[in-house]
């Protein structure tokens, strides 16, 4: 199987994202861009200079002809994602497509463009070949994360769209960066990265010390450890580790000045033997009980989704259809024009066939432009129910986000408490057997020890309720 190295540049503006990467595993890139599951529409918007007319097909043909050369990563993927309120049409995508083709050195260099739509967001993925088929050898990339973050710039201010501080200053550029193979293998194992994230941001801006970091930390259900190879990094209460920095998208610098030294923490092994102590069976057993509640209040909004995406789908093909249809006719009607014979000979010397050619080459361009707005508008509405939907989902799950979160805190809360309790009934106990004179048999427990034993499991079922 074919490995797959690449180096990714990620320019986060709050809304306007370009990522690149030189790369090779043409396959694996096709499957990610035809990937229907994760996303809710996807277009295969143009193949140029290749032969290949479908998207696998034309990624292979790419990896084919740099067998001819030593280049390893034959392929720069380029995604432009614009702001979500932004209603950005083809023309400005094309021109954002020149302008790095052009600063890159990749003009009509064979690419491939494709358009996802996503949680009411659509972004563009576009893969260029590096091989300079005249010469046989691969374009050099060299310094693209300068000038990719030089297209970010530009493309903000021709567009008129607000600059982000992270654009402005280099300083404050949000550090979450996950790979595309580290995110993918979260949601496999049903975690979320942006909840992981929220919750190491929400503590991190409520506590100015380690100390109450931490406790901040245990109140989300996440422990902060010494990490094995890397320095800080937190637990979840399934032993999941995470990465402090890359997860919760801290700087290490920042993390040095407020936490000190990783030396002083526990490792994750004497963590995780905290996390069995606080999180017995009863305690997980309320923790699952909630996440299927939670699943289950979730159903509904995804049985929406499903038959909205669907919806749009159909939309879509009857607007294809009919656009197909105008598109024959009006070509019909073009070819109708040119007369036949010796007349059609007459036309051609008199110039008449010619204009007939430029009236109707003009037809045709008022109906290709007529399709692509109306496309657009279609495209447009389609995201602005789609991203509706997906404010009400994601109110819901920031809910969630706080239920959890305050039954973790309770869960410390009734440990502590039971701690506590453990405690003084060992002292209690001691007193018990001071006070008691040699060879009398020990008392059973009185009733007051039962009543206080009853009242305190009672209680803690109330806050676990």
């Amino acid at each position: 199987m074919m490995t797959l190295r690449r180096f990714i540049l990620t320019v986060e503006c709050n809304g306007m994202i370009i990522k690149a990467s030189q790369r090779s595993g043409a396959r694996n890139l096709a499957n990610h861009l035809a990937n229907t599951q994760d996303n809710d529409h996807v277009t295969l918007h143009e193949i140029r200079g290749l032969a290949g007319q479908s998207l696998n097909a034309a990624l292979l043909e790419i990896d084919a002809v740099s067998k001819g050369t030593q280049c390893q990563q034959p392929l720069f993927s380029v995604s432009f994602n614009p702001p979500q309120d932004a209603d950005v049409k083809q023309g400005q995508f094309d021109a954002a497509f020149a302008k790095l083709e052009q600063k890159l050195g990749l003009t009509d260099q064979p690419r491939v463009v494709v358009f996802h739509e996503k949680e009411g967001r659509r972004h563009c993925h576009v893969v260029w070949s590096r091989i300079d088929v005249d010469n046989m050898r691969a374009i050099n990339m060299s310094h693209f994360k300068n000038k990719c973050t030089e297209i970010s710039r530009e493309l903000y201010l021709d567009n008129g769209w607000a600059m982000p501080q992270g654009l402005q200053n280099k300083a404050e550029r949000d550090a979450f960066q996950l790979a595309n193979s580290e995110w993918q293998k979260l949601k496999r194992h049903g975690i979320d990265p942006k909840e992981i994230k929220s919750l190491i941001q929400k503590a991190w801006q409520s506590s100015d010390n380690s100390e109450r970091f931490k406790q901040a930390l245990k109140d989300s259900g996440l422990f902060l450890a010494r990490g094995d190879k890397r320095g800080f990094v937190v637990i979840d209460h399934t032993e999941k580790v995470y990465s402090l920095s890359r997860h919760g998208g801290i700087k290490a610098k920042e993390l040095k000045t407020r936490l000190g030294s990783p030396d002083d923490l526990p490792s994750i092994a004497l963590t995780n033997v905290r996390i069995r102590n606080i999180y017995t069976k009863e305690m997980l057993g309320k923790v699952n009980s909630l996440k299927n509640q939670h699943k289950a209040q979730m159903r509904p909004y995804e049985d929406q989704k499903a038959a909205l995406i669907k919806k749009q789908r159909q939309e879509r093909r009857e607007q294809q259809e009919q656009h197909n249809l105008k598109r024959k006719a009006t070509m019909q009607t073009v070819r109708s024009r040119f007369r036949k014979g010796v007349m059609g000979f007459f036309d051609k010397v008199t110039g008449k066939a010619e204009r007939l050619r430029l009236i109707g080459r003009k037809e045709l361009n008022a109906v290709k432009a007529e399709h692509a707005e109306s496309r657009h508008k279609m495209i447009f509405e389609h995201n602005r129910e789609r991203a509706e939907l997906q404010k009400q989902m994601r109110q819901n799950k920031e809910r969630q986000l706080e239920e959890r979160r305050q039954l973790a805190k309770t869960i410390q809360q009734i440990r502590a408490e039971q701690r506590a309790e453990q405690k003084h009934d060992k002292l209690r106990q001691g007193f018990e057997d001071s006070t008691l004179d040699k060879g009398q048999d020990k008392p059973k427990q009185d009733k007051d020890g039962q009543a206080i034993n009853r009242a305190r499991k009672n209680r803690r079922e109330r806050d676990l309720d």
